[in-house]
């Protein structure tokens, strides 16, 4: 049960508690942990990475990994703005303020995309690891998700693979997380364009790149697999996820307009339906790790190395969902019948 509708500034406080303040300890513990293992409070210039090859400011700026991993974030970030727009849509008059929002927003994913891509160019034209590759080819092969982990062959979306089970749960939990926040707050209508499309939108894409990227059970059973997911899995429930969510509620509690004691009529179940659909997909990807004893097969043997410095191998992504969704959420989506009206 959930309790009675609380106002708009106790969200508030809940927002900023869920989706800033676990973030921001959760990376404060994944420090000291990394400090820890490195034996200093500086690390930066230390090998922390499970490759034996980056240190902590090495893995901060992993580009590589990055642009392999900005299909799968793209998706996150569609559906994280999907389903706040969903429940929260914004206002359709657009004024100054949010013509700037959604400027800076759009300025702050072209430069966080210009940051990976072209920091992925850099190390592919000058890098010692890529002696003798052609110039481009480093980010032509991450995003066609061939890169996994040194040593393991090249193989197309193997990576896309590797994050299939995991992806798919963030996905739904995102949904299922912005339902709970409008469900605490008494279910409040707003005028507007929601998200739906959007959010379909993400499913859509995730769909189609499952297809071109191949088809496989290996994200089910295979334990590398399995413990890449579950890792993944950690990483972007207790960071990517919030953040990117709390961004788009900061920004939903500027330009979406509800309206005062009138109950949407949007339907609750779809919100229990993704959380159990997150639920379920992370209880397998646990169970089927520990089972299959997936840590076993990690480049560390240690846990704490495996999974502290692996919260700051995402930090471009970080930006960049954070970055993307909030501008996707600002996105004006004009229905046809708006558009004649405007002509």
């Amino acid at each position: 049960m959930l309790p009675l509708a609380e106002t708009p500034a106790q969200v508030a406080r809940l927002e900023r508690r869920l989706f800033f303040y676990v973030p921001a300890l959760v990376l404060a513990i994944a420090f000291v942990a990394v400090c820890l293992q490195a034996g200093t409070p500086w690390p930066w210039s230390r090998v922390v990475h499970e490759d034996g090859q980056h240190t902590l400011l090495g893995t901060i700026f992993y580009f590589e990994h990055a642009t392999r991993e900005l299909v799968l974030d793209t998706v996150l970030a569609v559906a994280i703005a999907g389903a706040v727009r969903y429940f929260y849509p914004p206002s359709e008059a657009v004024d100054t303020r949010l013509r700037r929002s959604r400027i800076a927003f759009a300025l702050a994913t072209l430069a966080t995309l210009a940051l990976i891509l072209g920091g992925t160019a850099y190390l592919n034209a000058f890098g010692p690891h890529y002696a003798g590759e052609a110039r481009g080819q480093s980010i032509l092969d991450n995003l066609a998700q061939y890169p996994t982990r040194p040593g393991a062959p090249f193989v197309w979306g193997a990576h896309w693979r590797y994050h299939f089970v995991e992806r798919f749960a963030e996905i739904a939990l995102a949904f299922s997380l912005a339902g709970f926040v409008w469900l605490r707050e008494g279910r409040p209508a707003a005028p507007g364009r929601g998200g739906g499309a959007l959010y379909a939108a993400a499913l859509m894409v995730f769909a189609a790149a499952t297809i071109i990227f191949g088809v496989s059970m290996l994200p089910f059973r295979d334990p590398i697999y399995l413990g890449h997911q579950l890792r993944e899995l950690v990483t972007h429930t207790l960071v990517t996820l919030p953040l990117a969510l709390g961004t788009c509620f900061v920004l939903a509690r500027r330009y979406s307009r509800r309206e005062p004691d009138v109950r949407s009529s949007l339907p609750a179940w779809t919100i229990y339906a993704a959380g159990i659909v997150a639920v379920v997909c992370g209880a397998y990807v646990l169970v089927a790790a520990l089972v299959l004893k997936a840590q076993a097969y990690g480049q560390k043997k240690a846990l704490a190395e495996l999974l502290f410095p692996h919260f700051f191998e995402h930090t471009l992504g970080y930006l960049f969902v954070c970055a993307l969704a909030g501008l996707l959420y600002l996105w004006p989506l004009r229905n046809r019948r708006s558009s004649q009206q405007a002509t």
